[in-house]
């Protein structure tokens, strides 16, 4: 197994969190501040603490497949240009239901 620490998209990482290498974070997770994480970590998991644990899932587990399966992050330029203020003012599922075609 590769070293290097994978990182997925829509990621966000806390200040100060530690991922030890050759570990995954999965795209939409969440790494509290300060966490340690030790293990892979799950698309749209939400972890804290050391070592980094399982705190809550960022949406439904039917949610989470149809983002992963939209892939916006894969869009081009001008098609994201287009979708980002419905990113910032929709709620995922409304998101979803206008983008996923």
């Amino acid at each position: 197994r590769s070293r290097r620490v994978e990182v997925g998209h829509d990621v966000w990482i806390g200040h100060g969190a530690i991922i030890l290498p050759g570990l995954k974070v999965g795209h939409g997770a969440v790494v509290a501040a300060g966490a340690v994480v030790t293990k892979d970590v799950a698309p749209f998991d939400i972890v804290a603490g050391i070592p980094a644990k399982h705190l809550k899932w960022r949406f439904s587990k039917k949610i989470r497949a149809r983002i992963v399966a939209l892939a916006w992050w894969d869009w081009p330029h001008d098609q994201l240009a287009q979708a980002v203020d419905d990113m910032r003012k929709l709620s995922p599922e409304a998101f979803l239901e206008k983008w996923d075609a």
